[in-house]
C-alpha cells in the first residue's frame, strides 16, 4: 500500500483566525487540500502578534499557517471583493470563524456565496452556534468548558475548578470537528449535488466530552462523587518517581492490573474486581512508595515488555523526540524563514 492524500484536489478558502479554525485548516492541508487563507489588512490573525516570534510573526502563527497560501485582501473594497469572489467561484470549501452576521456584513454569507459557487461547502465555526440566546456572545475555550460542565468535573482537592493546561473546546470541539464537518460536507455535496451549509458550534461539539458523567447523571449517579477515571482508582492513577518525574498507570481491567502485580513481584496485590482497587479500599500509599523506588525511565524500560498500560508522563519538550511519534511521522520537519520547525502532520494516515 502507498500512503495517499485523501483531500488532494480540494481547494479551501480559509477566513479563520486564532486557534480552532487555523489549526483545523492546517490539518486539512496536511490531508492534501489546497488552503488559501484570506487575511484582511483590517483584521489580521491575532496569533501573528503572540510571543515568541520568528521574524515578524509568532511561532504559533507559522506552525498553523505555513502550509497555506496566505492572501492579504481587503474584501470590503470593490476590487478586493471581486478578487475574493473569483477565488470562491473555483473553490470547494469556504470556512469562516466570525460571529453570526459578520459574513453577511461583508456580503459573503452562505446565501450570497452559493450563488457565486453552487457547489460550495460552507462551514461557519462559532463558539455558540448560529441560533440560541448565546449566539452572539463572545467566548473562549474556558467559557465553553464552563458551559459544557467540564470545568465542574475538573476540580482540585479544595473544590476549585482547574483550568486545563491545553485547549479542549478549541481543538477537540473546533479543529478536529472542522475536519469532520468539511469531509461530511464534501460527501453530502457529492451525493445531493447541491451546496451545503454547516453550523459548527464549539460548545455543541464539546458536549460529548462529558459522556461518562452525563450518562451517570441520567441514571441518577454523580461522577463527582465516584470519579472512576479521575483518581478514584489506584490502578488508574499517576505516580511520582524517584527523580521527580511521573508515570501514568492505566491498568483499568483486572488482566492488566494483575500483570502489573506480577511485574513488581506483588502477587498479594492481585484482585478480581476494580471495586477492590478504590483509593482507600486499596492502600494507595503502597503504590506511592513503590514508584519512588525507580526513576521514570527505569519504570518505562521495565514495563516495555509487559502488557500493563503504564506510560511515562512526557514533558512537553520531550514529545517531539519520542521514538514512536517519530516513527509514525506525527510531526513534519518544515523549513520556515530558513529555520527547521517541527509542525503537525496529518492526524491520520490513509493508504491506497
Amino acid at each position: 500500500m502507498q500512503e495517499s492524500k485523501p483531500l488532494q484536489g480540494v481547494t479551501v478558502i480559509d477566513f479563520t483566525r486564532l486557534l480552532p479554525g487555523p489549526l483545523g485548516t492546517h490539518l486539512l492541508s496536511q490531508l492534501g487540500a489546497k488552503v488559501m487563507k484570506i487575511e484582511s489588512p483590517k483584521r489580521l490573525d491575532y496569533t501573528r502578534f503572540y510571543e515568541p516570534k520568528l521574524d515578524d510573526s509568532s511561532f504559533m502563527f507559522h506552525t498553523m499557517n505555513h502550509s497555506k497560501e496566505i492572501l492579504n485582501i481587503d474584501y470590503e473594497t470593490e476590487e478586493g471583493y471581486k478578487n475574493v469572489c473569483g477565488l470562491i467561484a473555483t473553490a470547494d470549501v469556504l470556512i469562516e470563524q466570525f460571529r453570526p452576521g459578520a459574513m453577511a456584513s461583508f456580503n459573503l454569507d452562505f446565501d450570497t456565496v452559493k450563488k457565486i459557487n453552487p457547489n460550495i461547502v460552507y462551514v461557519s465555526v462559532t463558539g455558540y452556534g448560529q441560533s440560541g440566546e448565546l449566539q452572539t456572545k463572545a467566548g473562549h475555550d474556558i467559557n465553553y468548558l464552563a458551559t459544557a460542565g467540564l470545568l465542574d468535573l475538573n476540580r482540585d482537592e479544595k473544590g476549585k475548578p482547574v483550568i486545563p493546561g491545553f485547549q479542549i473546546a478549541d481543538i477537540a470541539g473546533g479543529s478536529y470537528m472542522l475536519l469532520s464537518a468539511c469531509t461530511s460536507g464534501l460527501l453530502a455535496q457529492k451525493l445531493q449535488n447541491k451546496p451545503q451549509y454547516i453550523d459548527l458550534s464549539l460548545l455543541d461539539a464539546t458536549m460529548p466530552l462529558n459522556a461518562i458523567a452525563h450518562s451517570m447523571a441520567e441514571g441518577g449517579a454523580s461522577y463527582k462523587q465516584t470519579p472512576i477515571l479521575s483518581g478514584m482508582l489506584v490502578n488508574y492513577n499517576v505516580y511520582e518517581c524517584s527523580d521527580g518525574k511521573w508515570m501514568a498507570l492505566g491498568a483499568l481491567e483486572m488482566k492488566f492490573w494483575n500483570v502489573f502485580c506480577d511485574m513488581v513481584e506483588k502477587p498479594e496485590w492481585k484482585r478480581t474486581s476494580e471495586l477492590e482497587l478504590i483509593n482507600g479500599v486499596f492502600p494507595k500509599k503502597e503504590l506511592d512508595v513503590l514508584f519512588k523506588t525507580k526513576t521514570r525511565d527505569e519504570w518505562a524500560r521495565l514495563s516495555a515488555t509487559h502488557d500493563i498500560c503504564l506510560s511515562p508522563i512526557l514533558q512537553i519538550e520531550e514529545v517531539t523526540m519520542n521514538t514512536h511519534l517519530m516513527e509514525r511521522h506525527v510531526f513534519n520537519d518544515s523549513t520556515i524563514k530558513n529555520r527547521t520547525l517541527k509542525t503537525y502532520a496529518a492526524p491520520f494516515k490513509t493508504y491506497s
